[in-house]
This record gives C-alpha cells, sequence and structure tokens, in this order.
C-alpha cells in the first residue's frame, strides 16, 4: 500500500463499503486495528422515519457517554421522564456505564436484547451465551475486554427484525503517517460520501504542533441495514416451521429400504388420521451408539430407564430394553414430536434395520399399562442402590454410602451398559462403579458400629470394614459378595489406577475378559453388584417396619 493510498484509506473506505455489517462476528463497541488505521466503533437502532435525518452528518447520532440513559428532559416549559434522552426514533443497544474512577467503567448490553434473546452471561468465557433447543449453547456476545464487544450478526438482524428498526453501525478510522504532507507529497483534503445506506466524511490534514510533524486522515461515518421483513425475526410467533428427517421402518422383499417421515402429522394414529400411513408407534431402531453424544454430555442429557432428557427442553421415550444391547429403538412419531430437528440429524445417521420388535418390558408398559421392572442390569443398579441407601438410612439413621459431590455425580448417573464397547469406555464405566459401589462406603460410620478393637481399625480398608460390619451383625452368606468386592477393586487398581500388567492379566482371567465382550463383561459384573445390594436389603431391611 503506498503512503497516498493510506492516506487517503481507500481499503478502509473499500472495507466500509462491502465488508462492514456482513461479517459473522460485527464489533459494535472498541477499538481495532484495522489495515494499520486504528478504527473505533460504536452501535445503535433507528426508525425508518429517521433514516434520512441520520444520513444529513457522518457524526455519531448514538455514541459514547451518558446521553441514552434515562432522565428528565424539559422542553416547552414542561418536565418529562423520558425512558431515553435520546432522540424520538433513536435507540441504543449498549451503554457506556461510567463510574467516575469510583469503579472500573464497562460497556452494558441492552436488557431487552438480553432477554429476547434469552442470554446467560458465561463467566469462564467472557461473554453472553443463547441456549438452543437442542440443548447447545452459542456464542452471541463477546468481550475481547471491557471495551470491545463483538456480536453474532445473525441475533442483530434478528432483534432489528422483530423491532423493525434499522442498524446504525458507527465508525471513526484514523490514520498516520510520519512527516509533514508535502514531505509526503500529499495534500489536504475533506469530502463527504452519501448513498442509499452510507454517510461518511473522508478527511486529512497535518499536525505540525508536535515536536514531529505528522500527516493524519479521518474517516468517520455510519452504515445502516435495513430490517429484514417481521416473519423472519425467528421469534415467537414467527419461527420457521419445523422440518422432519426421514427414518428406516423396514426392508422391501427386493432388499430396498423402507423409509418414511416422523412427522407426526403425516401418521396414522389410531384415530382414522392418515389410515394407509405407517403407526405412530411404529419401533425405529437404531445402534447404541447413538447414545454416546448425551453421554459424553451428563450434566446435560440424562439416560434413565426408558427415556432420554434434555435438561426441560425435551424428553423421549426410547426402548433401551433389548436384549440384544447392540441396539435401542424409539417409536417413528416420538422422533417427531419430541426430538429437535438437529438432534433427528444425529440419530438418523445410527438408524438401522433389525428384525427385533419392541422389547417385552416396553410392551407391557405402552400397551397393556402394566408397571414392570426393567429387565437391563444398569437400569437395575441404579433402582436397587437409591432403594437400599434410601430405606439403610431410615432403618439405621446413616446412609450406607455417602453422597458423590456435584462434580462425582457423573459417575453414577453415567453406570451403564457399554455403548461403543472399547477398553477406555470400559475402564472408566469400572472406574465409575468402584467409585460408587467401594469408595463411597461411609466407612468411619460402619467401622464405628463393627466394634472393631481399636488397635484393628488402621489395618482395615473399605472392603474390610464393610465386611467386619457385617459379621458383627451376624449376618452369614457374603463371602462371594465381598470377594467380588475385592475383585472388582483389583480390577480399577490395575486397570486404571496404574499401568496394565500382569496383575491385570490375573483379573482379566476371573472376570472373562479375554472370552467376552466388554459391554457382556460389564453386564455381569453389574449383575453381581446387584446380587450384593439385594442381599444387603434383604439380609439387613426385610420385614422391617420403614413406616
Amino acid at each position: 500500500m503506498t503512503a497516498k493510498e493510506y492516506y487517503y484509506q481507500e481499503d478502509n473506505v473499500e472495507y466500509i463499503k462491502n465488508t462492514l455489517g456482513t461479517e459473522q462476528w460485527i464489533q459494535i463497541a472498541g477499538r481495532r486495528t484495522i489495515n494499520n488505521s486504528d478504527a473505533a466503533f460504536w452501535c445503535g437502532l433507528v426508525d425508518a422515519e429517521q433514516v434520512l435525518a441520520i444520513k444529513e452528518g457522518a457524526s455519531w447520532d448514538i455514541g459514547r457517554g451518558t446521553s441514552a440513559y434515562p432522565g428528565f428532559e424539559q422542553a416547552e416549559g414542561k418536565t418529562v421522564y423520558k425512558k431515553c434522552l435520546l432522540d424520538d426514533g433513536y435507540e441504543p443497544i449498549i451503554f457506556d456505564r461510567e463510574f467516575y474512577g469510583v469503579r472500573p467503567d464497562y460497556i452494558e448490553i441492552s436488557q431487552e436484547f438480553i432477554l429476547l434473546n434469552n442470554l446467560y452471561w458465561d463467566l469462564k468465557k467472557n461473554g453472553f451465551y443463547a441456549i438452543h433447543n437442542n440443548g447447545e449453547c452459542e456464542p452471541v456476545i463477546k468481550y475481547e475486554d471491557e471495551d470491545s464487544i463483538y456480536i453474532r450478526s445473525t441475533y442483530l438482524y434478528k432483534y432489528a427484525a422483530a423491532k423493525q428498526k434499522y442498524i446504525v453501525l458507527f465508525y471513526d478510522i484514523r490514520t498516520e503517517l510520519p512527516g509533514s504532507l508535502s514531505e509526503n507529497g500529499l495534500e489536504p483534503f475533506d469530502k463527504d460520501y452519501t448513498d442509499e445506506f452510507i454517510r461518511y466524511g473522508l478527511w486529512g490534514n497535518e499536525l505540525s504542533s508536535l515536536p514531529r510533524n505528522k500527516s493524519y486522515s479521518v474517516l468517520m461515518g455510519k452504515k445502516l441495514f435495513p430490517p429484514m421483513n417481521i416473519e423472519k425475526c425467528g421469534y415467537w410467533p414467527f419461527e420457521p416451521e419445523k422440518e422432519y428427517e426421514d427414518f428406516i421402518i423396514g426392508e422391501a422383499p427386493t432388499g430396498e429400504k423402507i423409509t418414511h417421515s416422523c412427522d407426526p402429522n403425516t401418521l396414522n394414529n389410531f384415530f382414522n388420521s392418515n389410515p394407509d400411513e405407517p403407526l405412530y408407534f411404529t419401533p425405529v431402531f437404531f445402534r447404541r451408539e447413538v447414545l454416546q453424544k448425551y453421554i459424553s454430555k451428563s450434566e446435560l442429557y440424562k439416560i434413565t430407564d426408558g427415556r432420554i432428557t434434555c435438561g426441560s427442553f425435551w424428553s423421549m421415550e426410547i426402548d433401551n430394553h433389548h436384549t440384544d444391547s447392540d441396539i435401542i429403538s424409539a417409536f417413528l412419531g416420538d422422533l417427531g414430536t419430541y426430538l429437535p430437528e438437529e438432534e433427528q440429524k444425529v440419530w438418523k445417521i445410527y438408524n438401522i434395520i433389525s428384525d427385533e420388535g419392541i422389547s417385552e418390558v416396553t410392551y407391557k408398559r405402552d400397551f397393556l399399562c402394566t408397571f414392570v421392572d426393567s429387565n437391563m442390569e444398569d437400569h437395575r443398579f441404579i433402582a436397587n442402590y437409591i432403594e437400599l441407601n434410601e430405606k439403610w438410612e431410615q432403618q439405621f439413621g446413616w446412609p450406607l454410602f455417602l453422597s458423590l459431590s456435584v462434580s462425582d455425580d457423573y459417575n453414577f448417573n453415567g453406570i451403564r451398559i457399554p455403548v461403543v464397547n472399547s477398553q477406555q469406555e470400559f475402564d472408566n464405566l469400572v472406574l465409575s462403579l468402584v467409585k460408587v459401589l467401594i469408595d463411597s462406603l461411609n466407612e468411619k460410620v460402619i467401622i464405628r458400629e463393627a466394634n472393631v478393637p481399636d488397635d484393628e481399625k488402621n489395618s482395615l480398608k473399605g472392603i474390610g470394614k464393610l465386611e467386619a460390619w457385617i459379621y458383627a451383625k451376624g449376618a452369614k452368606g457374603f463371602e462371594d459378595h465381598i470377594k467380588f468386592l475385592r475383585d472388582l477393586q483389583e480390577l480399577r487398581s490395575t486397570g486404571t489406577g496404574h499401568r496394565k500388567g500382569k496383575g491385570y492379566e490375573k483379573i482379566s482371567e476371573v472376570f472373562q475378559l479375554n472370552e467376552k465382550t466388554y459391554a457382556d463383561v460389564f453386564t455381569d459384573i453389574l449383575r453381581k453388584a446387584n446380587q450384593f445390594l439385594v442381599c444387603m436389603k434383604e439380609t439387613f431391611l426385610e420385614n422391617v417396619d420403614l413406616s
């Protein structure tokens, strides 16, 4: 770039005309360097009736300071309170908060914008985020620092459409060149530019009063963007119409896959609606890996006996009771009714053909209206663990298992039959199960109630303390359960606590890891864990009045 091109800000003018306001992220406050020039930005909204007036000059009509604050205004002998002291038809979306050096100044976003988009502030990421109906969070406003703020253009345009106001982006871009104009072969200039949506002033001269002469130029003005039709704002009642995916529901004799939309309005609902179409309750089958996304975000999603839930956004019944643990299913109509569009796309990836029907558990629950327990060991474990601990505390006044911390909750909620059937997943599940079943034992109270001599207490660990308590109560028949717990702890210790070696090979033989899949092995582990929990309940809590 030549000195002349820099002085006349040719690249900056090009940026203003063709790029400003079209970026994915639009700077609405603060400074940044553009083409080696110092640029400052601000943003506001204006009514259509004020567009001609705002184009009359290049200066900022909405800017920093307190002019956008609420307060009183005096005119024609009357004192009137106004929500905003700007001229009628002008509206701020950012506010310059000044505290006169007593507290740090900062830029504040319009609460109307925040509330309309239901944004939340993420302290760690220093920005405002929107939450979509699939539970995913999207950055909307980000602070580069206290003064420089960027907004996602999609949300700015939606907001302007909802209010039917023009967006106005204000800019002030300045350049400096060492030396006088004559030394640079330049001349003073001053020109204005106006078109349908742009107004700026561009002028240049020199500063001769400084110890060193400098040449400078200033590009100041505004760029307007008309609002989209209000129907495109995306807010209720102008939300876009939901789209529905097609899913495989069967196979023709020729081998061709049979698919159908999950739109519930196109399905047979048993009430003579669309009688020639598939039933709403047509089962659709998926590989269990479809659950992996939800398992990995346990703070957002919850998978339980017969249901998957995303916060309070959506919840859908699933059939996760198939004896073939490699598949799950859901009803075709439920996929369209409850899953957001983006989630439907995820599920479609794992859609398969299966010759299985719905599970016996789901059939009895949904079609015979009969309550039945789950047939899956992971569901049984969760239910048995909760029931035992609650009744135990009622009976003895103390819980058998201590509660996990909030940051450790995923260990309990994530216990499941393996989904991807990998060594890593298996190791993590063993680690979680040990943390829940062994590490969470209420050792302090257990050893106190076991009447163990003081000189022996320090030699006992968690399982040993439980064993001492059991036999102190005169119970018998726990040898296999205690052995299982010790084997499980050894599996964790040699598998995830240390580098795998001969110890892991030895305990692997106990659990038949070389003969079975990880899913089958962990199912066996959960089965034994359930037998232990049930034995504890039947031995110490059965026939006890807990009312």
